[in-house]
């Protein structure tokens, strides 16, 4: 660290290995602390927020990835996320709990460095493909970027304008168009996929469903946490939350 950068910069490699792309790219990466100038345009009023948070990562990597981070998939997106809070703040996150044991409320500290991490196997291209038990046709899923997710809340927020005499709400089937690549080894235009999911048994569209969810968590870091009830010192095992701990932890300023 130079006498005029006090950024702090770290190296690490994505979970996926850079092998579930179209093309495999180096995982391989390094990321510098956040500035003051990065967190105000964290801070500013967006609809985009994924973009937003995406751009910020583009300019705290110190070398650019072969994949736009707005384009990675969501378990190396979740990971770069997490390494730029720990780099810019330090993996301590405060997050409130309730002990099933003795029933308090009390705030634990996870080690953000101590989740587990899921690594890229072959199995991940398998779950890929998907035979549909009712219709007997063969998908192949897409899995999410943080482009895709928010493409699916900007097509369902115009949609909604569009047909607002109408109570439907369109984001199942934005949802199920969206994680759909081909039909029966076949890419289909916009028209024909939203005829095709709308004619979708349920049973085959919640088969869908549940396959992506479980595709998207293959690669990346685990959402289950332990913490330490800080009352009776019962391990509670709970799902991480975000919350404004995450980039901007409350500090002990007694020194």
């Amino acid at each position: 660290m130079s006498k005029n950068n006090y950024t702090i910069s770290e190296s690490y490699t994505l979970p996926s290995k850079g092998l579930i792309y179209e093309k495999p790219i180096d995982p391989t990466f390094t990321v510098r602390s956040m500035t003051t100038a990065e967190e105000m345009k964290r801070l500013s009023p967006t609809e985009t927020p994924y973009k937003v948070m995406s751009e910020i990562i583009e300019d705290c990597l110190t070398k650019k990835l072969e994949v736009p981070v707005y384009d990675l998939y969501l378990g190396d997106y979740q990971y770069l996320l997490f390494k730029l809070r720990t780099v810019t703040y330090g993996p301590q996150y405060k997050m409130a709990i309730q002990c099933p044991n003795c029933g308090e409320v009390t705030v634990s500290t996870v080690d953000l460095d101590g989740l587990s991490v899921t690594e890229y196997d072959e199995s991940i291209h398998e779950l890929k493909m998907v035979h549909l038990p009712q219709s007997d046709k063969k998908i192949e899923l897409k899995l999410q970027t943080p482009r895709i997710v928010e493409e699916i809340a900007t097509k369902t927020k115009e949609l909604k304008k569009r047909l607002k005499d109408t109570t439907v709400d369109p984001t199942l089937i934005i949802t199920l168009q969206s994680i759909i690549k081909t039909v029966d080894g076949q890419v289909l235009n916009p028209v024909a996929l939203e005829s095709f999911v709308r004619k979708l048994p349920m049973k085959d569209a919640n088969l869908l469903l549940q396959i992506s969810k479980k595709l998207n968590g293959k690669v990346g870091l685990d959402n289950e946490v332990v913490c330490k009830c800080g009352s009776c010192g019962y391990d509670v095992v709970t799902t991480f939350r975000y919350t404004s701990e995450f980039f901007g932890p409350t500090v002990d300023w007694r020194w």
